[in-house]
């Protein structure tokens, strides 16, 4: 904090606005272990939308600061939260917050509160270094935490209650089609998709949906990808080229076994999902070759669809070990290998003379 801000007790309310970013800046920057915002939807915007506070902190947590925000989350700040998650940072839904404060190492204290996030117009804040005080906060922010809601739950609260429950069976594969690309859109921060054939990737590829999915990953959502596939190296080469020319962080398994149900399987931020029938996987085009779409909110089928996929995944990575352990015996089939026992004698605090003469008496043997 600048000397002109700290008064004896190192306490100081300060109205200037242009001092507030500076101290944040500063207060953010210094942290080495930890810091908490408690922070209202607009405090929210704010940290966001100013670049250099929002450099300051995506620094701060890339080395290894602890970082943890309580703020009310809604429909219109949840890219926000996600962007907070993508970088590491533990979020928290809480609906009453208000104001902002910020805690650094439990020793630096800055409360504040903006009247418009646009203009950034702030109200005085506080900034203090006196232990006792600090202490109470960090006690009371601790409790609000731990009573708050976690933002992955919250955002699946939001996700259902755009519509309220439903399941609907859309019949319509342009319907289907189009109900996909809308949710791969809106995803903010986990895509699951289930290609339950290799044809069904290249359809989704040919209707749009692979680029779809690939500008999801560049806003940040994470996105995990299943398909049936035995051991087909050209495709795997094909899509693993194209992740590498876009330096898209997607993950990707392969089924190697068929599967019993050819659906095609979506899955939007574990609050929504679109089950897609394969009736004709010999077509080329999605519209002729899929049958009716199961597109739900409803909790238990949301679950039953992440559970299959989540099953099917760790199949994969036995399936991958396995192969790799094959790969290794394979490798080393016909080679004679034998135990060697090595015997060396071990010997602590010795003199120079006495490491001399062990040294002779080793080149001697």
């Amino acid at each position: 904090m600048p000397k002109d801000t700290h008064s004896a007790d190192s306490t100081k309310v300060i109205h200037q606005p242009e001092i507030l970013s500076k101290d944040l800046l500063e207060i953010i920057s210094g942290a080495n272990e930890t810091v908490d915002f408690c922070i209202d939807y607009r405090g929210l915007t704010f940290l966001v939308a100013n670049k250099p506070l929002w450099k300051a902190i995506t620094e701060m947590i890339a080395k290894g600061t602890r970082s943890r925000f309580i703020t009310e989350i809604t429909q219109q700040n949840v890219n926000y939260c996600n962007l907070l998650m993508k970088h590491s940072s533990e979020v928290f839904h809480d609906e009453k917050v208000k104001g902002n404060f910020l805690i650094a190492d439990g020793g630096k204290y800055l409360c504040y509160v903006v009247q418009n996030e646009e203009k950034q117009i702030i109200k005085p804040i506080l900034y203090t270094e006196l232990k006792p005080f600090i202490d109470t906060q960090q006690y009371l922010f601790d409790n609000l935490c731990n009573r708050s809601i976690p933002a992955k739950e919250k955002i699946r609260e939001i996700g259902r209650g755009i519509r309220g429950n439903f399941i609907d069976t859309i019949r319509n594969p342009s319907e289907i089609q189009k109900i996909a690309i809308e949710l791969i859109d809106s995803a903010t921060y986990e895509i699951l998709v289930l290609f339950s054939t290799i044809n069904s990737f290249y359809r989704a590829e040919y209707a749009g949906m692979l680029n779809t999915l690939w500008q999801a990953s560049e806003r940040g959502v994470t996105i995990k990808i299943l398909i049936q596939a035995e051991d087909n190296n050209q495709l795997r080469e094909m899509i693993q080229k194209r992740i590498r020319q876009n330096r898209l962080p997607i993950n990707i398994q392969y089924i190697t076994k068929p599967l019993q149900s050819k659906i095609a399987t979506l899955v939007i931020d574990q609050a929504v999902s679109l089950a897609i029938e394969v009736n004709d996987d010999t077509k080329k085009i999605f519209d002729e070759s899929v049958g009716i779409g199961i597109y739900s909110n409803n909790e238990s089928t949301v679950s039953s669809c992440i559970s299959i996929f989540e099953t099917l995944w760790i199949q994969s990575e036995f399936d991958k070990q396995n192969k790799v352990k094959q790969a290794y015996f394979k490798m080393f089939k016909g080679f004679e290998l034998r135990d060697e026992v090595y015997d060396r004698r071990w010997s602590f605090g010795q003199t120079t003379k006495q490491k001399k003469e062990n040294t002779s008496k080793a080149n001697n043997d």
